[in-house]
């Protein structure tokens, strides 16, 4: 019962804070989110181009 309550709490609170956002912040929110997923989408390319390059090397 506790960590429902806790959950309850919690979900409350972010939906209160997000409520009070203003457009800017809004804004600036997404472009933050944007800039972590294009960091998320470029390490892992670079992750898969390194390991297809190690097995090319490997093939040789």
């Amino acid at each position: 019962m506790n960590d429902s309550a806790s959950a309850i709490s919690y979900s409350a609170s972010a939906v209160t804070t997000m409520a009070g956002l203003t457009i800017n912040e809004w804004v600036a929110l997404g472009g933050f989110l944007i800039g972590v997923a294009t960091f998320a989408v470029n390490w892992w390319y670079k992750h898969v181009q390194t390991k297809i390059l190690q097995d090319q090397s490997k093939q040789d």
